[in-house]
């Protein structure tokens, strides 16, 4: 299932991709990655070569936490709705099935399951 949402990304979504200052920079050069920060492009702290915070500007903060357009939000409802999927007495009695199953069963399906994919049932 592919959701396009109406969110654009706006902190990479690794850490190791992103601009990096160290925390003795920050302290130095305050205004310098405050003004990088403000300009959207979020930042990572470092101490000891590690990342530790990530600092980023106030209308990054706001999209990824609230108002509408709520990256987060968005994807806890999608979560919370494949979870109750999950959970139907459906799909419990066929995990409880497959779990039961012996070799030959599991084996039988998966052929089935490889012919249907390939347009060859038999």
């Amino acid at each position: 299932m592919s959701i396009k949402y109406s969110s654009t990304p706006i902190v990479s979504a690794r850490v190791q991709d992103m601009p990096a200052v160290t925390a003795t920079e920050l302290k130095n050069f305050t205004a310098d990655v405050l003004e990088r920060v403000t300009s959207r492009q979020a930042v990572a702290i470092t101490r000891h070569d590690k990342p530790r915070a990530i600092l980023l500007s106030i209308e990054q903060y706001e999209e990824l936490t609230g108002g509408e357009g709520n990256l987060l939000a968005e994807l806890k409802e999608q979560y919370r709705g494949m979870l109750d999927e999950m959970q139907s007495p459906e799909q419990k009695a066929g995990a409880l099935r497959v779990f039961e199953a012996t070799p030959e069963e599991l084996g039988a399906a998966a052929l089935r399951g490889a012919q249907r994919r390939t347009g060859r049932i038999q």
